[in-house]
């Protein structure tokens, strides 16, 4: 995979990249030993910091091992098929994706084990994931939650083809999966009865709780969740594909729950965490409410957003050259952490507004034009999507590979 990207050519289209890369391969770029504050990068953009990269996917890797679980990372946080590669190559079972056009960008690149989190019902998609699966090209399994949902599977299913599917359970108030029990073994059953589709497990997303939280309150409603998802498991477990029986579910934030009540099904199995955005971490969201949090083994943040203050014109003001066509503000606004002028120095202070391409910077220290600020994230989703292209440097911020994103 190395290989597949090291020749691509970088463009005017890659945000951020200094001019006189254009026309340059990747390796040609990386052969100049750019460094993010002496290679006339533009700004702003957005970098992937190596060693917090490398050391959440070791993390992870050791957690599910303590655990006896595996991990089906999910790469629409990223869409990064280089991090995933990272990611196979600590263990990964698998990779997770939201829909099948993600999943067609994954199988270009080479993966074959993919889990669709969600239900496909799109006739193409249906009748193209059978044809896969049948054929040993790939390994597809997706969500179904209702018996009409079912009916359109079979129906778009060629008669010699193949699919695995997952019964996806939900809570009320949440988003999909199956809110009555009792249409679990109805789905079961149908499933078992026609020798197309193999039932692979059952699946949820404890995230979706309405009142999931870092609480007494929260926590019990987290179990209560997990729980669901065990019960429902004896249900479908008689009527299981030849292949081991799946478990599964798992952001990023609670993690170690689901890992502790979904062990509690008893009967023969894998299980499965889904976990997606503790691959990079963020300096707010999962900062605040994930398992490691205040140990030292824990994730690190690995994504920053650079910018330029462009005008001071008031005191303790500054104008950034950065937006939300840049960085993402859907759970949190970007948290200042550092400054370079003529040196990296620390620094503190508050964005509170971003415009589309402006953001409005409060601080008591002193900053000055031209200056850039390093910005932390909360929640990474939202920030990967507006780039194709990413430095990832080392802590001194010498770029050591650039990473392709396909959203």
């Amino acid at each position: 995979m190395e290989q597949s990207f090291c020749n691509r050519v970088i463009e005017s289209s890659f945000k951020g990249f200094p001019i006189d890369s254009y026309g340059k391969t990747l390796k040609q770029f990386l052969a100049t030993k750019p460094n993010l504050f002496a290679a006339n990068f533009q700004f702003p953009i957005m970098v992937l910091k190596a060693g917090a990269l490398k050391n959440n996917i070791e993390q992870m890797a050791k957690f599910c091992k303590s655990v006896g679980a595996e991990l089906a990372p999910h790469v629409k946080t990223t869409m990064s098929p280089q991090i995933a590669q990272m990611q196979m190559q600590a263990g990964a079972f698998g990779l997770t994706i939201a829909n099948f056009w993600q999943a067609s960008v994954f199988l270009d690149f080479g993966f074959k084990r993919l889990i669709i989190a969600n239900e496909v019902l799109d006739s193409i998609a249906i009748a193209k994931i059978s044809e896969l699966n049948k054929a040993g090209q790939a390994e597809i399994i997706f969500y179904v939650d209702s018996l009409a949902g079912l009916e359109i599977i079979q129906e778009h299913t060629p008669q010699n083809g193949e699919q695995n599917l997952f019964i996806e359970i939900g809570t009320e108030k949440g988003r999909g999966g199956v809110r009555n029990l009792a249409q679990v073994e109805l789905i079961a059953q149908e499933v078992k009865a026609d020798g197309r589709l193999k039932l692979r497990g059952v699946t949820g997303f404890e995230g979706a709780v309405p009142d999931a939280a870092r609480s007494r309150k929260g926590e019990r409603s987290l179990i209560r969740f997990c729980q669901k998802i065990v019960a429902a498991a004896n249900l479908a477990y008689p009527y299981r594909s030849e292949q081991e029986f799946i478990v599964s579910a798992g952001g990023s934030a609670y993690f170690e729950i689901v890992a502790t009540e979904l062990n509690k099904f008893a009967q023969p199995k894998i299980l499965l965490l889904r976990s997606g955005g503790y691959v990079t971490h963020d300096s707010k969201y999962y900062e605040d409410i994930y398992p490691f949090k205040d140990s030292k083994q824990g994730f690190q943040p690995a994504i920053e957003v650079w910018t330029q203050i462009i005008t001071t014109p008031e005191a303790g003001f500054g104008v950034l050259n950065l937006g939300k066509r840049d960085i993402g503000n859907d759970l949190h606004n970007p948290i200042p952490f550092a400054k370079f002028g003529s040196e990296l120095t620390a620094f503190a202070g508050a964005v509170e507004k971003l415009n589309d391409q402006h953001g409005y910077l409060r601080s008591k220290q002193s900053f000055a034009v031209s200056e850039l600020i390093g910005l932390g994230i909360s929640h990474p989703c939202t920030t990967f999507d507006k780039w194709r292209l990413i430095p990832l440097v080392k802590d001194n911020y010498d770029v050591v590979d650039c990473l392709y994103t396909f959203f």
